[in-house]
């Protein structure tokens, strides 16, 4: 539990750029396993899909709905306004995949 919730920690910044389309730079992650690098990815996928929600070319916010707003404001949002939701989002998403990878 205590490794999910440091990963997640630190997957919060690499999640919202990925939502809102920026680069992710300088991102590796060093594990030993490539299943579990797997798992990692596609948290980061299906993670960044649920926080930004588009509607008549305005981007919104997909956790609260506010909005519109640029991808720098949205980005500014998500970080300021959701940081530990996402990270709960984050490290559920790890859990979910990580327990169907073991069934």
């Amino acid at each position: 539990m205590y490794s999910k919730d440091i990963l997640s920690e630190k997957l919060v910044d690499v999640v919202i750029r990925l939502a809102v389309g920026f680069r992710v730079r300088n991102f590796r992650l060093k594990a030993s396993s490539s299943g579990f690098e797997e798992v990692v990815y596609r948290t980061l996928e299906y993670s960044s899909k649920r926080l930004v929600r588009i509607s008549g070319g305005q981007t919104y916010c997909g956790l609260c709905g506010r909005g519109p707003y640029t991808r720098k404001g949205m980005y500014l949002h998500l970080l300021r306004v959701h940081k530990y939701e996402i990270k709960n989002i984050v490290r559920e998403e790890l859990e979910d995949l990580e327990s169907a990878g073991r069934t």
